[in-house]
C-alpha cells in the first residue's frame, strides 16, 4: 500500500483537513491561511529525506484550497428564500431542480426559487427550497397502486407556483440525532415548503436538457415497471435500479435496515457493477470490439448516474469504473487506490460538504475495505475451488466449484464491507446487524438476477408484450425470494441490536488500527512473494 509515499493520498488528506477546519472549527479565513502557512514552514524544517519539501508545500496549498472552497460553499446569499421562512403561508414560484420523488401520499422535489409573495408584498429571491406536495386523504385509496400523489407528477425543469407554508426545517427530535436541516444545508437548501397537490400549479414546461430528458426517462421506466410487476416487487426493482425505495412499505424498509442490506436499494457502486457486468457480457457475446465495448460502457455508466440522481455513491463508482475502462483505451494500467482518491477529490471539489454525507462515507469506507482486504484473501481462497492439476472434471463438478466460489466470495466481500462500515453505521443508525454478512451475500446475488430480469422484461415488452410479461414473471419470483430472505432474517429481535453512537476518538482509533493492520499484512504478503 505505502499510503504515506503516495502524494495523491497526502493531498487528499490535506484537502479533507481544510474542509474539516472550515466546518468543524468555524475558523475565520486568517486562521485557515495561518494553518496553511504553518504547513509551508514545516516543509522548510522537515528533512527532505522524510518527505520532499515540494510535497509539503503543495499540501499547504491544497489545505488552503479546501478551506476556502468550504467557506465559500457555506455562505447563504442575502436574497436566499430562507430569509422569508417564517412559518407563514406564501406563494412561491420557481423551477423544479431535482427529480421528483413520489412516495405514498406525497411528491417531494427541490424548487429553485424565483419569486415569493408574502403578506407584506412580492419579492425576487434566489436559493432553493425542499418542496413537498401532499395529496388529500380521500385520494389515497384511489391512487394506492400508482407512483404519483394524487396524479400530480411534475418533471425536472417545470416552472410551478406553490401555495403553502414556508419554514425552516425542524431540529432533530432526539439529542445528538441526525439533523434534517444539516442534511439539506449540504445541498444548499435552507428551508422547506409544504402544500397540497391542489395548491401546486404548473406554469410551464422547461426546455429539453440532459437532466430533463433523464427525468422523463426515469418516469417512463417507473410506469413501465409498475405495469409489468406487482406494486411491491416493482418498487423493489426501482429501488435497485434508480436508488429510490420510498415507495416500499415501511415494514419492508425496516427489514432491509435490520439486515444491513438497505444499501443495495440505493444507487451505489454495486449497482454500477451489476450494470457493467450485464451489458459487458451482452456486448462480449455479440463480439463487439473491446475498445467499443469500453466506450459504450462508459456512456452507459454516466447515463445511469444521471438518471439515478448523481448522488455521491453512484458518482464515486462511476468515476472509478470510468477510470478503469478508460485505462484500456489509453493503454495504461489503472491504480485502484489512486482512482479512489481521485473520486474523493472530484466529489468534494464539487461540493465540500459531501464529506458529511452518510452515503459518501459508507460508500468509500466499503470500497476501500474491499480493495485492501480482498487481495490478501483471494490468493488463498481461489486455489481451493480450482480442479486438481491434471484432472478433467465434468460440467457438474465445474458448476459446483463455480457456485461454491461465488458464494464464498460474496461472503468474504460482505465481511470486508462490514469491517469498513460497521463503526459508521453505528454512529448514524445506532444499531449493528448480526445477520448482515449472510443477508448481503444472498441478496447481492439475487440483485444481479433481478436487475437482469427487470431490464429484460422492459426491453422485451417494447417488442413482444408476452415475452416481456414472461421475463417479468421470472423477475417477480426473484423479487419474492429476496423479500422472503430479508423478511425472514430481519423478523427476529436478535437480528440486530442497538448501540450508542461511538465517540469521534473511537472512530479515528478504529480506522488507524484497521489501516495499520492492512499495511502490515500487505508488506508481509509482498515480502512473501519476493522470497
Amino acid at each position: 500500500m505505502n499510503l504515506h509515499h503516495r502524494p495523491l493520498f497526502l493531498f487528499t488528506i490535506a484537502y479533507v483537513a481544510g474542509i474539516l477546519c472550515a466546518v468543524e472549527g468555524n475558523l475565520n479565513p486568517a486562521a485557515g491561511f495561518g494553518i496553511a502557512a504553518a504547513i509551508l514552514v514545516v516543509g522548510l524544517i522537515v528533512p527532505a529525506k522524510l518527505l520532499p519539501r515540494a510535497v509539503l508545500a503543495l499540501m499547504g496549498a491544497v489545505f488552503a484550497v479546501g478551506f476556502v472552497r468550504s467557506s465559500i460553499h457555506r455562505v447563504v446569499p442575502t436574497d436566499d428564500i430562507s430569509r422569508y421562512a417564517e412559518g407563514k403561508i406564501v406563494y412561491l414560484t420557481g423551477v423544479i431542480a431535482s427529480d421528483p420523488e413520489p412516495g405514498g401520499e406525497r411528491v417531494r422535489f427541490v424548487l429553485r426559487a424565483e419569486r415569493v409573495k408574502t403578506y407584506t408584498g412580492e419579492y425576487a429571491v434566489s436559493g432553493r427550497a425542499m418542496s413537498t406536495a401532499y395529496r388529500p386523504s380521500w385520494e389515497e385509496q384511489a391512487n394506492e397502486d400508482t407512483r404519483s400523489a394524487g396524479g400530480f407528477v411534475p418533471f425536472y425543469g417545470d416552472r410551478v407556483r406553490m401555495h403553502g407554508r414556508l419554514r425552516k426545517p425542524w431540529p432533530p427530535s432526539n439529542p445528538g440525532g441526525s439533523s434534517y436541516a444539516e442534511y439539506l444545508s449540504r445541498r444548499k437548501v435552507f428551508c422547506v415548503i409544504s402544500a397540497s397537490t391542489g395548491e401546486v400549479e404548473v406554469l410551464g414546461h422547461g426546455k429539453n436538457s440532459v437532466k430533463r430528458i433523464a427525468s422523463r426517462f426515469k418516469a417512463g421506466l417507473s410506469d413501465r415497471i409498475y405495469e409489468l410487476f406487482p406494486h411491491v416487487h416493482g418498487s423493489l426493482l426501482l429501488g435497485i435500479l434508480l436508488g429510490n425505495y420510498a415507495a416500499l412499505p415501511s415494514d419492508v424498509q425496516s427489514a432491509f435496515k435490520r439486515t444491513g442490506t438497505i444499501h443495495l436499494l440505493a444507487a451505489s457502486g454495486y449497482n454500477c457493477g451489476v450494470i457493467v457486468l450485464i451489458f459487458g457480457l451482452i456486448m462480449h457475446r455479440l463480439t463487439v470490439p473491446r475498445a467499443a465495448t469500453h466506450g459504450l460502457l462508459i456512456l452507459l455508466l454516466w447515463g445511469f448516474a444521471i438518471v439515478a440522481g448523481a448522488g455521491p455513491s453512484v458518482v464515486r463508482a462511476t468515476i472509478m469504473m470510468t477510470t478503469f475502462l478508460a485505462a484500456y483505451l489509453l493503454w495504461r494500467a489503472p491504480d485502484t487506490i489512486n482512482t479512489i482518491l481521485v473520486a474523493v477529490l472530484i466529489i468534494t471539489a464539487a461540493n465540500p460538504l459531501s464529506l458529511y454525507d452518510v452515503g459518501f462515507q459508507l460508500s468509500f469506507a466499503a470500497v476501500i475495505a474491499i480493495v485492501l482486504v480482498m487481495p490478501l484473501i483471494d490468493p488463498k481462497v481461489g486455489p481451493l475451488f480450482r480442479p486438481a492439476r491434471g484432472s478433467w472434471p465434468g460440467l457438474p463438478v465445474k458448476a459446483a466449484l463455480w457456485s461454491a466460489r461465488t458464494i464464498v466470495t460474496a461472503l468474504l466481500l460482505s465481511i470486508a464491507a462490514v469491517l469498513g462500515t460497521a463503526p459508521i453505521a453505528a454512529w448514524y443508525f445506532n444499531y449493528i446487524s448480526i445477520v448482515s454478512i449472510v443477508a448481503n451475500a444472498l441478496v447481492a446475488i439475487l440483485v444481479i438476477l433481478l436487475t437482469a430480469a427487470g431490464l429484460a422484461s422492459v426491453a422485451l415488452s417494447c417488442v413482444v408484450a408476452q415475452a416481456g410479461a414472461l421475463a417479468a414473471l421470472a423477475g417477480t419470483g426473484v423479487a419474492g425470494c429476496m423479500l422472503g430472505i430479508v423478511t425472514e432474517l430481519g423478523k427476529y429481535p436478535w437480528s440486530s441490536f442497538s448501540v450508542r453512537s461511538p465517540s469521534g476518538a473511537f472512530l479515528i482509533l478504529y480506522y488507524l488500527i484497521f489501516l495499520g493492520a492492512l499495511e502490515y499484512a500487505h508488506r508481509r504478503a509482498a515480502a512473501a512473494r519476493q522470497e
